[in-house]
């Protein structure tokens, strides 16, 4: 699902070269489950983008489903985020003028959808993340806990392959962000979903199948859980 080989990210600040990723190696396979941990500046983000085809590392090569993404054009780039990656972010990033039903169906609509069949998908999606009655509602409406629920049946709408969340718990409380987790673990073993997860509570990474610490650009250890 994912190979990355040799990976560098190098950013130009001036004169001054920051050196984010050094020669990242890794691989997940379909159906893995794997947390990246490390502490802030590790480099944990900035790999995620790259993986999730948000950035474009600066040396090496990453592959996902075996496609070179390097090489794909920045329109490419888009359609291929769309339909084969899901992006579950620490803050929401949910449309406040929007419900919840609204906000989810958004990559179904981006994806040439009709409205009923995306209103349907969406009104499924929120009904298997026990948050159906909550169509309604709009984002401050809603708890936290119950906000990254719609955040994550958006990210799952439009079914892709591959799932990344980036520190999904950070803004919950320990209570919210374990059922948070608890969502993805259910995912990942009912429909093998696969998922890479960033967080630096150790905690929450320890319920990933497999860890990855990262360390100064670099991977420092990986751990079978």
């Amino acid at each position: 699902m994912i190979k990355l080989k040799g990976v560098h990210k190098v950013y130009s600040m001036g004169d001054v070269k920051v050196h984010a990723l050094r020669g990242i190696d890794m691989n997940v396979k379909k159906g893995d489950f794997v947390s990246i941990m490390g502490p802030s500046g590790s480099g944990k983000s900035t790999m995620l983008h790259i993986i999730g085809v948000l950035d474009r590392q600066t040396k090496g090569s990453v592959h996902i489903k075996s496609v070179d993404v390097a090489m794909m054009s920045d329109e490419d780039r888009t359609s291929f985020r769309l339909k084969e990656i899901g992006f579950v972010f620490q803050f929401y990033s949910l449309l406040p003028e929007l419900t919840a039903l609204e906000n989810i169906f958004i990559p179904n609509m981006l994806a040439g959808m009709n409205g009923k069949q995306c209103r349907k998908n969406a009104r499924e999606m929120m009904e298997k993340l026990g948050i159906g009655e909550r169509l309604s509602n709009y984002p401050h409406q809603l708890s936290g806990g119950e906000q990254q629920r719609v955040s994550i049946a958006r990210a799952l709408v439009n079914k892709p392959e591959l799932l990344l969340a980036d520190e999904p718990t950070a803004s919950l409380d320990s209570k919210s962000a374990m059922n948070v987790i608890s969502i993805l673990r259910k995912l990942n073993e009912e429909i093998r979903q696969t998922i890479v997860l960033i967080t630096h509570e150790q905690s929450l990474g320890a319920l990933a199948d497999r860890g990855i610490w990262l360390k100064d650009g670099a991977v420092e250890r990986e751990k079978d859980f």
